[in-house]
């Protein structure tokens, strides 16, 4: 990977090597809970105009104040790249620059490294999860080189990931990036993992294709329960301290509070914003929220 630092200001199923990227973009909120059942959003912005044709994807925090995605266009052979965007400023930086294709950046439990999975210019469709410091004084080193079909990813531990498999079926499995062993738990997973407040991981299990339900792994004893059922047909989700998940389907957002909710409830609706299909979501310690919207 090349290393480069370029500034701009904001006035200028697993995608394969051939596959078209879709048009997303992401938008930003201020998120208010007033009480169990009560949302306010305010303050709306749209972070992706520069490049609203194109595609803008998994957003993640790296501080209140900084999101990294995935940028790339619409067009077949579209190169994609991690991009950071300083909510301050409006300023965005592109991060990782190369021949190879990077997705989900993922801050690390510990302070100052990022994790993505980067699809490698090699004609074999390899996926690798990488990990670069944040200030980009080195060109990053995969983490567990021998595992070369990692679609998505999330960190339990300094040392232990949680990985979504690429396959027929997907699969979840518990990796540990010092002795790299890499052990699989379970089939027809969804595509998002979500760390708990309490240090567990959360998953959709997808029995059928319209038995999906979000699982709670216990990451001592490696077992899991059902926490609920997914709100239909949906698969992103986020976790909020106090054991609130929040799944969006079309321009709605639902919440599901654990042990207080019996079902789903309605918070939001975006259409006002003319948010129509939101997908994937991220939340910064202090509230801010970012949802990802396909036109």
């Amino acid at each position: 990977m090349r290393k480069t630092v370029i500034v701009f200001t904001l006035i200028f199923c697993w995608n394969t090597a051939s596959a078209q990227l879709p048009n997303t973009n992401i938008y930003l909120f201020q998120m208010e809970q007033q009480g169990d059942s009560s949302f306010l959003f305010n303050n709306p912005q749209f972070l992706t105009n520069f490049n609203s044709k194109g595609y803008n994807n998994q957003p993640s925090f790296i501080s209140n104040d900084e999101i990294y995605f995935s940028m790339g266009s619409t067009s077949e052979n579209s190169q994609t790249d991690i991009v950071s965007l300083n909510l301050r400023s409006l300023v965005k930086t592109r991060v990782t620059q190369s021949d190879d294709r990077e997705y989900s950046p993922t801050p690390l439990l510990e302070p100052y490294y990022f994790s993505c999975v980067r699809q490698e210019a090699d004609g074999r469709n390899t996926q690798r999860l990488w990990f670069f410091p944040t200030d980009r004084s080195s060109n990053g080193r995969p983490l567990l080189p021998v595992q070369t079909n990692v679609g998505y990813h999330c960190w339990l531990k300094d040392e232990m990931v949680a990985l979504f498999i690429v396959g027929d079926p997907n699969k979840l499995a518990i990796a540990n990036t010092l002795d790299k062993s890499v052990v699989t738990l379970t089939s027809n997973i969804g595509r998002c993992l979500q760390r708990l407040p309490n240090g567990n991981l959360a998953f959709i299990h997808k029995s059928t294709e319209t038995n999906w339900k979000i699982k709670e792994l216990d990451v001592n004893t490696m077992r899991s329960k059902t926490i609920v059922s997914s709100v239909p047909q949906s698969e992103d989700f986020v976790v909020l301290p106090n054991n609130t998940f929040l799944m969006a389907k079309g321009s709605k957002l639902f919440k599901y509070k654990v042990g207080w909710d019996t079902q789903w409830l309605e918070v939001a609706d975006f259409g006002k914003h003319n948010l129509k299909n939101i997908t994937r979501m991220a939340i910064s310690k202090n509230g801010k929220i970012a949802l990802v919207d396909v036109k």
